[in-house]
């Protein structure tokens, strides 16, 4: 409600508490629809405690931008069945209640929406598998040159005595880049509420790289102390080094970069002066049809992949002497006395290939001692999974009938036949060497 008085235009407090009322409808929307699509728990924590540096609003500006975006992404999504692409969509709504009802937020809030969504957490754990691995044999390079006499095996040491030392997965670093990600858009947040002023498009760029390649010599240098000292995952030692490597090698030298790139390259904020934006009621209506939009293709592509035959070669496959049966989202498997093999189905270069680790650790399996392993002129990837009592070995790799390959750009980037996940466990190593060898050798599709 406004109220003039002396050609000055009041808004009551009715109407601030009505600009609410969009932005929160679309947070519990978003939230049932996606409701099975969660954001993993630490993302989600950091993110609520960082967004009120993050949503910095220019008053008196306001924009319908992000309805445009949303609804590209939507109609990306009725396409290309991904779903981050619905949830990118939902933010994008969120932020056009915003910046319709409030005034421009920026790009900040864009790229905290990408970092705090599931996918983020996908990639680093996807991309940073093959770096984990390198970043353990460089660690052991760092002892031995120092006086240790380690081995590196994958993701365990051989310590001078003989014992094994393992470096657990989640301590290379998954939280570790989730968090880094999450500090840098804090700290530009911070800087620019702090001068007034903002940072561009190639300026936070450069920051990100900067993160990651600081976020990489940190668990570098955080596994060389992990080992060092011996500390135990779950100790209190092991989680300072962790802590204290963050602070020192990522959150301190980002904190200097920021600063000093919003100093010289920040440019002040432009203050408008336009204070008319769209009623509310048209606002409603592009919300409304916008959500109307979501709900239907997102129920019509959750009963197209629920029916759809994901991979026909292999939903026709048969493997001798085992037992088939295709699990969600199209997963085969086969069974025969204590052996299990499981192969994904075909994936296209730009989606999620289920991988063994993730998998696994869903199922509540903890793996050890990941490692390569060289057979038949191939190598692929083995592991042990234990779980209370129980200890089995694994192995597995990407494989399109006439090429295998552990290498994510081998088969995202590849022509021809899609490459499958093959993945084979049993109780003991020397069958499941075996096995390996027979089917590294047969041209399965």
């Amino acid at each position: 409600m406004e109220i003039i008085l002396e050609n000055k235009t009041i808004t009551t407090t009715n109407d601030k508490y009505v600009n609410y009322i969009l932005p929160l409808a679309v947070c519990i929307f978003g939230y049932w629809l996606l409701k099975d699509y969660c954001i993993p728990q630490i993302q989600l924590v950091l993110g609520i405690m960082v967004s009120p540096f993050v949503f910095k609003v220019q008053k008196n500006i306001f924009s319908n931008r992000y309805a445009y975006i949303s609804f590209i992404f939507l109609i990306a999504f009725y396409f290309l069945h991904i779903y981050v692409l619905l949830f990118f969509s939902l933010g994008c709504l969120a932020f056009f209640t915003i910046e319709s009802q409030f005034g421009k937020i920026g790009i900040l809030p864009f790229l905290f929406l990408i970092c705090v969504s599931p996918t983020t957490h996908y990639l680093v754990n996807l991309f940073t598998f093959s770096i984990r691995l390198e970043l353990s044999h460089y660690s052991a390079l760092i002892l031995n040159s120092v006086g240790m006499a380690i081995e590196n095996k994958g993701s365990f040491f051989v310590m001078p005595d003989g014992s094994t030392f393992s470096v657990d997965s989640a301590c290379i670093g998954l939280n570790m880049f989730n968090t880094g990600l999450i500090v840098t858009i804090l700290l530009i947040g911070f800087a620019e509420q702090r001068t007034k002023k903002s940072l561009g498009f190639f300026s936070i760029a450069f920051l990100f790289s900067v993160t990651i390649a600081c976020l990489i010599l940190t668990n570098l240098l955080r596994i060389v102390a992990i080992v060092f000292f011996k500390s135990e995952p779950g100790t209190i030692h092991h989680d300072m080094i962790g802590i204290a490597s963050l602070i020192m090698y990522t959150i301190v030298p980002l904190y200097l970069i920021v600063s000093f790139l919003n100093k010289t390259f920040g440019t002040i904020e432009y203050l408008g002066t336009n204070t008319k934006n769209k009623s509310f009621k048209k606002n409603v209506i592009i919300t409304v049809s916008l959500s109307i939009a979501l709900f239907f293709i997102s129920t019509n592509v959750k009963d197209y992949l629920k029916n759809a035959i994901k991979d026909q070669k292999l939903y026709d496959l048969q493997l001798p002497g085992y037992s088939k049966k295709i699990k969600e989202l199209g997963v085969a498997e086969f069974q025969k006395d204590s052996v299990l093999i499981y192969i994904k189905p075909a994936s296209r270069g730009y989606e999620g290939d289920h991988q063994p680790v993730m998998c696994w650790q869903g199922s509540g399996f903890k793996l050890e001692k990941i490692m390569e392993a060289n057979f038949e002129n191939f190598t692929i990837l083995t592991a042990i999974l234990k779980k209370d009592a129980i200890v089995q070995y694994t192995a597995w790799w990407y494989d399109n009938g006439t090429n295998k390959t552990i290498s994510q750009w081998d088969w995202r980037f590849s022509t021809g036949e899609p490459y499958r996940i093959i993945n084979i466990t049993t109780k003991n190593k020397e069958d499941l060497d075996e096995l390996c060898r027979f089917y590294l050798k047969q041209k399965l599709f």
